[in-house]
């Protein structure tokens, strides 16, 4: 963790110090806001607290915070640092913005979360007439492990973020608190010995909040490669939705990016509309100035 920063400004005193699970800015005695951290897959994803849209001063010293923890995150062999902000679909927040753009986040990426009402009806046209795929969850500790890992790499080959998983952060996925099997629906492939599955669809519960009902997220859809152009997305995505209105769930959301035209439209015909943006911000470090050199082989 970087050492604690102190400035004064008058008779204010500024300081940004370690917390429990990351950083704190204190302003005369008085913690004004704090960073805390995810890491995920060599990258780390800060949470600030305000969220950042709810930030409107003291912005550079929001900012400063946010630097600080990049800075440290980079040091310690970090590829990327990340901020996520949820904003209304109809105007953008100049606040949030400018906070992010201070500490350096400049790259920024959109998210569209899509959301629509369950059940789907038996007879719903966006079921084109078709049976329900055949599904079946997920079996820890099983050929499924390696089966997923292959499947959705392979999925998702030229994706930067999620083509890259290994049977560690699949584990590390499955320790989360939110982490049920029997939301991980898989389609088994025809040639047993193939070492895959056919595709999967991942599911999700978010618990109600004072600002929300209970959401069921299709958190991840994967297709191998070889089982394009059959409908198989579709299916999954339908199947992923019959699972969570089984469990009660009376709202289905889920992320798409808002230049992915082709899923866009998949999801239009699935009766899925626009709720919101996540907006992602996003810096990398800079030769020689964010990262501190290490000796190769420096465990990190």
């Amino acid at each position: 963790m970087a050492p604690p920063a102190r400035r004064s400004v008058g008779a204010v005193r500024h300081e940004i110090v370690p917390s429990s699970d990351g950083l704190q800015l204190i302003i005369d005695d008085r913690t004004i806001a704090s960073v805390g951290a995810e890491h995920r897959g060599g990258e780390l994803w800060l949470v600030p607290t305000p969220p950042l849209p709810s930030i409107v001063e003291p912005a550079p010293d929001i900012a400063t915070l946010l630097d600080h923890a990049a800075v440290d995150a980079f040091e310690h062999g970090a590829t990327a640092a990340h901020i996520t902000a949820d904003i209304p679909l109809e105007r953008e927040d100049p606040h949030a913005e400018a906070v992010a753009r201070l500490a350096g986040f400049t790259e920024i990426r959109d998210l569209l979360q899509l959301r629509r009402p369950l059940p789907v009806p038996a007879g719903d046209a966006v079921r084109h007439g078709r049976p329900p795929l055949a599904v079946r969850a997920f079996r820890p500790g099983t050929a499924d492990e390696a089966a997923w890992v292959a499947t959705n790499n392979r999925s998702f080959a030229h994706h930067p973020d999620q083509g890259a998983e290994t049977s560690e952060t699949l584990h590390g996925h499955m320790a989360e608190a939110w982490f049920d099997p029997a939301g991980l629906l898989v389609v088994d492939d025809d040639d047993p010995a193939s070492g895959r599955l056919a595709g999967f669809c991942w599911t999700k519960i978010h618990p109600a909040t004072d600002t929300d009902p209970t959401l069921g997220e299709i958190y991840v859809i994967g297709v191998d490669p070889t089982q394009g152009g059959h409908g198989l997305g579709r299916g999954l995505v339908l199947a992923g939705l019959d699972h969570l209105a089984d469990r009660g769930v009376g709202t289905a959301m889920l992320y798409v990016d808002v230049v992915n035209t082709t899923a866009l439209a998949l999801y239009d015909t699935l009766g899925f509309g626009p709720h919101l943006r996540h907006r992602v911000w996003t810096r990398r470090p800079a030769a020689g100035r964010d990262r501190a050199a290490r000796p190769a082989g420096e465990p990190k």
